[in-house]
């Protein structure tokens, strides 16, 4: 297995690729900021660190997501959109509040973020994205 790991951005993001099954997975902890998510994503997908893959996963277990707002919300899932065209993204927030706000948001921009799914279970992700 074809498996490439980088620890980035003072230990908040660790960003994981398994070229084998086409899958990026950013495991997050902490109080996520607006503009390390850009840089990661920017980074990854501009081919900076890695090769881009077209299944994502973004594990918010261990995360917070309550300093982003929707606009920033918005502003991630276009980014998304525009770097990994015809791929899949899927959240994992389990947390009530995490959870809550990012349904929200994946209802509310459901225009942009159309393969941009939250879950509380990886299980559940994982299979979406191997669908």
């Amino acid at each position: 297995m074809n498996v490439a790991s980088k620890s980035i951005l003072r230990g908040r993001i660790t960003v994981q690729i398994d070229y084998a099954l086409d899958l990026t997975t950013f495991f997050c902890g902490g109080e996520l900021v607006f503009d390390e998510i850009i840089d990661q994503i920017k980074r990854i997908y501009q081919g900076i660190d890695f090769s881009p893959t077209k299944k994502n996963i973004w594990d918010i277990r261990n995360a917070s997501i309550s300093s982003l707002t929707l606009d920033q919300l918005y502003h991630i899932a276009s980014v998304f959109k525009f770097v990994v065209e015809g791929g899949k993204t899927a959240i994992v927030a389990p947390q009530d509040i995490n959870y809550d706000i990012l349904k929200i948001f994946e209802a509310e921009a459901a225009d942009i973020a159309r393969d941009f799914i939250v879950f509380r279970q990886m299980d559940d992700a994982i299979s979406w994205l191997e669908k």
